[in-house]
């Protein structure tokens, strides 16, 4: 069994139950902030004095008392309260990824800056084909392009985006069986695209027009937010407009590249049972050339344009699609790029532009990410000889 998300579009069928369905939403928010600055007072006091008690923050201490904060509360017993409750949960996570990781504090969220959600968990919801039943709003509708999957759903996440709401479902699904025709595949991932070891190169879908205006309207929302705006203060409604023209612009990038990440994995997973692809760190990769202050970063503005290009093509997002599709083998990116896939000669020489690649020893030329993808295959058919680790260059 396997966890499966889909996202479908919901519709309240009245004003009513959309006025719940905000409520719900500004609901979760009071609770976060109200218990975050609890805690985040209690925890402060703690650290200055060690004779003063920690905070519990775990889900079943925050779910008590946030009972207590409910039975106190005229307009909070009015709405699903096992729904409410949920955001502590992730306020419980919130705090056990700060003490394990050490990146401070839980944030306040902000109801001009944050996209707010309420989860709905088993129990507090039931899905008739597509029909959703929530506990203390009623009946509303799902639809989407997707199926329907014939599993267990187990939360249910409520969000809204341009005046139009969404429902994110969780299913427990039986694990679909995946290519078992023997073949293996190795992909190079560049900027922009990704070639294999066929010598098939494919594009991401131009969007370069849509990234432009989104530029422009950024700049417009940072002219009209003003220099001394402070994180919760109320933004102007010039602000606003625009600010909900850049997040529908987000939106369509978002889906076009989900899109065409889910076709080009399926297109791959049809055709193959193994897919070899390099273990890149992509955080490290699109990591900030700004340097510090005593020591300057060089060519930062070339490196913030590669960052940028890098995550818009999102390789990670990739891999994870692919991984659910078929089996997927992630071997070390070391050299692949130098390495001449038909005598093995390395050397950083036999690249000297982007696209070609000519081999100094032997003279073997062809695309430089074709004959990356090639060193890939090769790196995957070693791991699978080793019992499935991954062997990288040396």
């Amino acid at each position: 069994m396997e966890n499966r998300n889909i996202r479908y579009r919901l519709y309240p069928k009245s004003r009513d139950r959309a006025e719940l369905l905000k409520q719900c939403l500004g609901a979760t928010r009071f609770v976060w902030n109200h218990f975050l600055g609890e805690n985040r007072e209690q925890m402060q006091r703690h650290r200055e004095d060690a004779s003063q008690p920690k905070p519990n923050i775990s889900f079943f201490s925050l779910g008590k008392e946030f009972i207590q904060l409910r039975n106190r509360t005229d307009w909070l017993r009015e709405l699903p309260c096992a729904a409410i409750r949920y955001t502590l949960k992730y306020q419980a996570d919130a705090w056990q990824q700060c003490f394990h990781s050490g990146k401070g504090f839980p944030q306040f969220k902000s109801k001009w800056y944050d996209q707010d959600s309420v989860s709905f968990p088993m129990g507090s919801f039931k899905i008739t084909g597509n029909s959703l039943f929530l506990g203390k709003i009623g009946q509303v509708v799902l639809s989407g392009s997707n199926p329907y999957p014939q599993g267990e759903p187990r939360l249910v996440t409520i969000t809204e985006a341009g005046g139009k709401f969404w429902a994110t479902v969780c299913y427990t699904v039986e694990v679909v069986p995946k290519n078992a025709n023997g073949k293996m595949v190795g992909i190079d991932m560049n900027v922009g695209q990704y070639a294999t070891s066929t010598g098939d190169i494919r594009h991401v879908p131009e969007v370069q027009k849509l990234e432009a205006k989104r530029r422009r309207l950024q700049r417009k929302m940072a002219r009209r937010q003003g220099p001394n705006r402070q994180r919760g203060q109320q933004p102007s409604t010039r602000y606003l407009v625009v600010k909900s023209q850049c997040a529908k612009i987000s939106r369509q990038l978002a889906n076009i590249k989900s899109d065409w990440q889910h076709q080009e994995s399926r297109r791959l997973a049809n055709q193959y049972q193994y897919v070899v692809v390099e273990a890149l760190s992509v955080k490290g990769m699109t990591k900030s050339a700004k340097g510090t202050v005593a020591q300057r970063g060089k060519n930062v503005k070339a490196k913030s344009g590669l960052n940028r290009s890098i995550l818009a093509t999102g390789w990670s997002g990739f891999k994870l699609k692919l991984a659910y599709k078929s089996s997927v083998i992630e071997v070390a990116p070391n050299y692949t790029s130098q390495k001449c896939n038909a005598c093995g000669y390395i050397d950083k020489e036999n690249r000297k532009t982007q696209a070609k690649f000519t081999c100094v020893a032997c003279g073997h030329s062809g695309n430089a990410d074709v004959n990356a993808a090639f060193n890939v295959l090769a790196l995957g058919t070693q791991a699978i000889g080793h019992g499935g680790r991954s062997q990288g260059g040396t």
